[in-house]
């Protein structure tokens, strides 16, 4: 009886500490496969998620700061399964997989139900010095409760909380995501 408990008191805290790890060489900004947006990706609790926060017209600011990947979570070394991906251009979402290849390569596969029915993408890390659109603005807050700047709070939410992470909703009449209860 002690022994498998013991295993898990001892491998637990191994298991979490490994998440972090692993989202390391992921997270970050990350160009997409048309060259024409940088995506920061960046953990949400044990999640990941991303925006939008660099675009190569830089007079299109609309859409700076859109939440473009969310709920990813870790299925094994370096992968990231489970999430959504959304396509601004289709205005539609997908599920996505996140599997690093190398350092400065990023496998981003998405798909519709079944892997059988996927797109998969490469994406390259962003340069240091990546220009950024939403400017100072941004931050590890931001980045946490993955609101846009100056979103909503939640009616209802005490002291204007945000709802739990990773959860969002898009708005096409506001050309961006607002936070969003997550569903039970």
């Amino acid at each position: 009886m002690l022994r498998p408990m013991l295993t898990v008191v001892v491998t637990l805290p191994m298991l979490l500490a490994n998440t972090s790890v692993h989202a390391d060489v992921i997270t970050g900004i990350w160009i997409d496969h048309t060259g024409r947006g940088g995506v920061e990706i960046s953990e949400c609790g044990t999640n990941l998620c991303g925006r939008i926060v660099w675009l190569k017209d830089a007079g299109n600011k609309k859409g700076c700061g859109v939440q473009v990947i969310g709920n990813a979570k870790s299925v094994g070394k370096d992968t990231w399964d489970g999430g959504w991906i959304y396509d601004p251009e289709k205005n539609a979402r997908y599920s996505v997989e996140l599997k690093a290849a190398g350092t400065d390569r990023l496998r981003v596969t998405g798909y519709m139900g079944s892997k059988l029915f996927s797109e998969t993408m490469i994406w390259k890390r962003a340069p240091a010095d990546l220009t950024r659109c939403d400017g100072p603005s941004s931050g590890p807050e931001r980045a946490r409760t993955n609101a846009p700047e100056g979103a909503p709070s939640i009616p209802g939410a005490k002291d204007g909380a945000s709802p739990a992470v990773g959860c969002t909703k898009y708005v096409p009449q506001l050309g961006t995501t607002v936070p969003s209860p997550c569903p039970r």
